[in-house]
């Protein structure tokens, strides 16, 4: 009978075991599958479902062998939901980080299509799902090609990697709201100012080929240019776009690697990591404010004769001789002492 207690025993301890891997390896896996269900080159249009949470539970797999087993031991409903947060939130920070080059790809194209008039061109864009016009399509898609062939996936991975480094799972960081924030704050200026810049050029020559046609339609009304208006945007469209695509590539080629982004978010980590209270404003204080030098000793103390020094600037006609302030016409004290020659 004891024997069968204890088998029972060691079936229930394995089954304990069992649930608290499978409870570890799910809190392992929710910060790569947010990363990867942001990220347009591995939305469900470009990586099917299976693939997609396949290769999530590979990655996971080896994150949760890093990590001890009593992290999810002691851990209870509250920190359990806490956690969850904290990973989803981090998980989604680092797809938007990684996704911003795309979007960027895809905001050019719109602007170009606007400005060239293909924006009545709507077509359903096999990535999001959603409707698109021809040339952010073309982009889009050119960028997730790029992607994939300068090495972003390996480069994605190592930064996962690192991400645990940074936040590990069991700790919530020390002001990793406002770190967070900050982030998404600055990609986000980053990816407008990126978008503009791109597109600049063509929108430029677009908005001088309606500014000809408008002129000339106003000096020769008779001749109708602005039958010929939409004929000549798209092909000038067409033009720029042959040489915009080389321009972005060439831009947009260390963030589409990611080469950049690892070192940009150790960089937040670091200012998370200086960003730890100390021991109250004054201590933040002390230990910023280096401590004031002391000040030199005078000549006559050096010497050990005569009073000693104070840090006063000499009186009108005085002079200094042997270290000491004296009147004009009188002299030193044969000991090195200053001599007094009226009253102070």
């Amino acid at each position: 009978m004891n024997e069968l207690f204890n088998h029972f025993e060691g079936v229930i301890g394995a089954g304990t075991l069992l649930q608290q891997a499978v409870m570890l390896l799910a809190v392992s896996l929710l910060r790569v599958y947010a990363v990867f269900l942001v990220l347009p080159a591995t939305s469900d249009q470009a990586l099917q479902g299976p693939v997609r949470n396949g290769l999530c539970i590979c990655l996971a797999l080896f994150i949760a062998w890093g990590q001890p087993l009593s992290l999810v031991q002691d851990l209870d409903m509250v920190r359990l939901v806490a956690t969850l947060a904290k990973e989803a939130l981090i998980g989604l920070v680092l797809g938007f980080a990684a996704s911003t080059v795309f979007w960027v790809a895809e905001g050019v194209g719109v602007l170009i299509d606007n400005q060239a008039g293909y924006n009545n061109v709507q077509q359903t864009n096999p990535l999001s799902g959603e409707q698109s016009t021809p040339i952010g399509n073309l982009l889009a898609q050119l960028a997730i090609s790029g992607f994939y062939l300068l090495g972003g996936m390996l480069m994605l991975t190592g930064l996962l990697f690192d991400s645990f480094h940074w936040w590990p799972i069991g700790s919530l960081g020390p002001a990793w709201s406002t770190i967070l924030e900050d982030f998404v704050k600055a990609q986000t200026s980053r990816y407008l100012e990126l978008m503009i810049k791109i597109a600049a050029p063509a929108l430029l020559v677009l908005m001088l080929v309606d500014l000809g046609f408008g002129v000339l339609s106003k000096t020769a009304d008779k001749l109708e240019p602005n039958n010929l208006a939409q004929p000549v945007k798209g092909a000038v469209a067409i033009a720029m776009l042959s040489l915009l695509v080389a321009v972005f590539f060439d831009q947009v080629r260390p963030a589409l690697s990611l080469h950049t982004l690892s070192r940009e978010m150790a960089q937040w980590a670091q200012r998370a990591q200086d960003a730890q209270p100390m021991d109250g404003a004054a201590g933040r204080e002390r230990r910023s404010t280096p401590p004031a030098p002391a000040s030199a000793p005078s000549a006559a103390a050096s010497s050990g004769v005569g009073a000693s020094r104070v840090d006063v600037a000499p009186r009108d006609g005085a002079v200094l001789r042997d270290g000491a302030a004296v009147r004009d016409g009188a002299a030193p004290d044969p000991q090195g002492a200053a001599v007094r020659t009226g009253e102070r």
